[in-house]
């Protein structure tokens, strides 16, 4: 993405943001990611093309916006300050409290985009990669003999497999079976 999001936003940028972000899930919601055109999302948000470049790479960067934005921030430091035996149930729950909140916007993209598809792909590693940032704050480093980095990519899969299986795949589960789920999975490594 060509814009830092990490500082604080003009109005005019969150604007411009959120008309994309906007344009693009609602042809999502419509159309497989494939058959849409920067041209389509720039008409359907209302700014010329040369706006969405000074924004975005491509169309797949403003997906990985999407994401991002949809799935709100998720606090590292605040997961660090909660108990360690707790740690994978908060980084679950904080994810599946990201997907719960646009569940019917995901249930419209599943029927024009597959699970397996280039859209829920950049899904999975944009929740990867969050799962793993999270998790390699709160991995203790002498909790077992294996690199921490590697403890965090585990964690950080075996949170995306569970989330998947419950949000994409349709298989319905409790908080308490999302939770029993991940720790079955991940009880070599705990």
């Amino acid at each position: 993405m060509k814009k830092d999001l990490n500082g604080k936003l003009t109005r005019g940028t969150q604007r411009t943001l959120d008309a994309f972000l906007g344009a693009m899930t609602s042809l999502l919601a419509e159309k497989p990611l494939i058959g849409i055109s920067v041209n389509e999302l720039c008409e359907r948000a209302g700014y010329p093309r040369a706006t969405f470049y000074n924004y975005f790479e491509d169309r797949d960067d403003l997906v990985v916006y999407c994401w991002t934005a949809l799935a709100g921030p998720v606090s590292a430091a605040e997961l660090a300050s909660v108990e360690s035996k707790l740690r994978v149930d908060a980084a679950l729950d904080a994810m599946a409290d990201a997907m719960e909140a646009h569940t019917d916007l995901l249930r419209a993209m599943l029927e024009h985009n597959p699970p397996e598809g280039p859209l829920f792909s950049s899904l999975h590693t944009v929740i990867r990669d969050e799962a793993r940032e999270l998790m390699r704050t709160c991995v203790e480093q002498d909790r077992c003999d294996l690199p921490a980095e590697l403890v965090a990519d585990q964690y950080a899969n075996t949170l995306m497999l569970v989330l998947d299986w419950a949000y994409l795949r349709g298989h319905t589960l409790t908080r308490e079976q999302l939770h029993t789920y991940a720790h079955t999975l991940l009880g070599g490594v705990e």
